[in-house]
């Protein structure tokens, strides 16, 4: 009889817990808010949708289709992008990103070249890449794909320092 309080309070903690989603769309977009991205501006001989601001905002959309967003940084950095899927119903054959220098002086690209970007996601859905740029100022990003997926997008910026510091944490796990 001592530990019937305990017993009963199970039942409570348990339901309690199923309504918290580890690895939801909510933990993924903690306090940010959506940006439509629908604008126009022009950029690089082309047009972007938005300007995304760190941990500040992403955005929805879903693939196939392409995505494009300025991203500015204060120099040297590390830019992530983050892919959470929302629905997964192909993964298509060609997922790239690039990543542009401020002027579009330069680019870097991640291509999939075939590879299943699902199966590429690590244990709580999230599509992650990410890349190095080495001048400040406002980074076109282009996000493309033939996949057949509902998504959420956000996007970090780090510093080298940061981007090391964080590596040594994960290789020191």
């Amino acid at each position: 009889m001592r530990n019937l309080p305990l017993l009963l309070g199970f039942p409570l903690m348990l339901s309690f817990m199923s309504g918290c989603s580890f690895g939801s769309e909510a933990a993924f977009v903690g306090t940010s808010s959506l940006v439509m991205c629908d604008d126009e501006i022009p950029v690089c001989n082309d047009s972007a949708g938005c300007k995304l601001v760190e941990e500040e905002s992403h955005l929805e959309g879903h693939f196939p289709g392409q995505r494009t967003f300025i991203i500015p940084t204060e120099g040297e950095a590390v830019v992530r992008v983050e892919i959470y899927w929302r629905t997964r119903q192909g993964p298509g054959a060609d997922t790239e990103i690039i990543w542009f220098e401020p002027a579009c002086v330069d680019d870097y690209n991640y291509e999939s070249q075939g590879a299943d970007v699902f199966a590429d996601s690590n244990p709580q859905g999230i599509f992650v890449k990410e890349q190095r740029v080495f001048r400040e100022g406002d980074h076109l990003i282009k996000v493309s794909s033939d996949a057949t997926a509902e998504y959420l997008l956000r996007t970090e910026v780090l510093t080298p320092s940061e981007w090391e510091q964080e590596q040594a944490q994960i290789g020191g796990l």
